[in-house]
Order: C-alpha cells, then structure tokens, then sequence
C-alpha cells in the first residue's frame, strides 16, 4: 500500500461513489442527510474543508456517470448492476494495482454482461494449475476478463484474486499454516469457475 491520499483526492474518491449511487443532487443529498453524515475518513484532520471539497466534486462526478449508465441501451442489465459494477471499479481504482481504465470500460459497456472463453485459453489455465502456478494462472484469467471488458464475470472471479492474496499474507505471518488444502481449494474454484463461465455469462 501506498502513503496516504491528499483530503481533497480522497474527498474525490468518495463522492463519486456515493454520487453514482444517489439519484438526489449533491445539495438534496446534504440536505436529506446533514453535513454530520459527511464524516471525514480516520487518519484525516478535522476541519476538513479539503475534503468537503473533494467530496463536492467528486459526487458531480458520480452524477454524470449515473445518468450515462442511465442512458445506456447498449446493455440489458438492470440500473443497479451497472451501478455495482461500475461503483467496483471506482473503489479498485484507490486501493488496488490492477489500473482498471474507468473509460475504457465505459467505452466498452455493451461487454460487461458477456462471457466466452476459448478452448485454448482454458487449456493454458489448466496447464498452469497441474504445475501449481496458480497466481500465474489467475493472472492469466483476470486479464483475459479485463481486455475483454467482461466486467460482471471479472467481479466474481476477484473473490477468487482476494482468496489467493489472504492465504499468501496469513502464512507471511504464521509460518506453521498449512496452504497445500488451502491452495488446493483455490485450484477448484479456478478450475469451476473458467468451466462454469459458457453457461453462466
């Protein structure tokens, strides 16, 4: 993990999540909710002006991107799916190193729903499991979704992403935990998951 962001780039990042996720404008929204509900993330100084400000911007922000996704017809999944989807990417941008592109998404919305995956593809995977390369085979199905722009099947499979990157930091700090079942587990889920993908996507 990095340092911490500046007030106003946090303030940023939260408003445009919680905009994207409100229909009321940002003065509605203070006035259905009060200043106290903005509260200012631990770690950050009161009185917190930066962060108002980021905030402030941030919501108009999430606004514009609600009415886009409100627009799209390019996409048969409901209002809240895209808000969920899109809100994940929003939330990924700050903590995660995965630099998924908010615009090329967008620009590429039609894909969020879809899934196919090829032959050749799941073999690879395959091949990277039986010689127990598994970050090296989640690596090469998570990109695969995030070229693809598969955004709803590149949500799930992040859960599996998160499982691997736990055991790895539980075992940093116990040196005696056992991970070959723990592994073992991930291996199945993988394996599910890119076998299960035709009928699900």
């Amino acid at each position: 993990m990095g340092g911490m962001f500046h007030p106003t780039s946090k303030g940023v990042f939260d408003g445009r999540i919680i905009g994207l996720n409100n229909s009321e404008d940002i003065t509605l929204y203070i006035i259905n909710n009060g200043v106290n509900q903005l509260k200012i993330p631990v770690n950050y100084t009161s009185p917190g002006i930066e962060y108002y400000i980021g905030f402030g911007t941030g919501y108009e922000e999430g606004q514009k991107l609600r009415v886009l996704l409100e627009k799209d017809t390019s996409n048969q999944m409901s209002l809240n799916k895209k808000i969920e989807c899109l809100s994940f990417l929003l939330k990924k941008q700050e903590t995660c190193r995965l630099l998924l592109s908010i615009e090329s998404f967008l620009d590429n919305i039609k894909y969020w729903g879809e899934f196919s995956i090829s032959n050749a593809t799941i073999e690879e995977v395959e091949k990277l499991l039986n010689e127990d390369k598994i970050q090296r085979a989640i690596n090469k199905v998570f990109i695969y979704l995030k070229k693809r722009f598969y955004l709803k099947s590149l949500i799930e499979f992040y859960i599996i992403y998160q499982a691997l990157k736990k055991i790895r930091e539980k075992k940093k700090k116990d040196k005696e935990y056992a991970v070959i079942k723990e592994l073992e587990k991930i291996k199945i889920e993988i394996r599910n998951f890119i076998s299960s993908k035709e009928k699900r996507g």
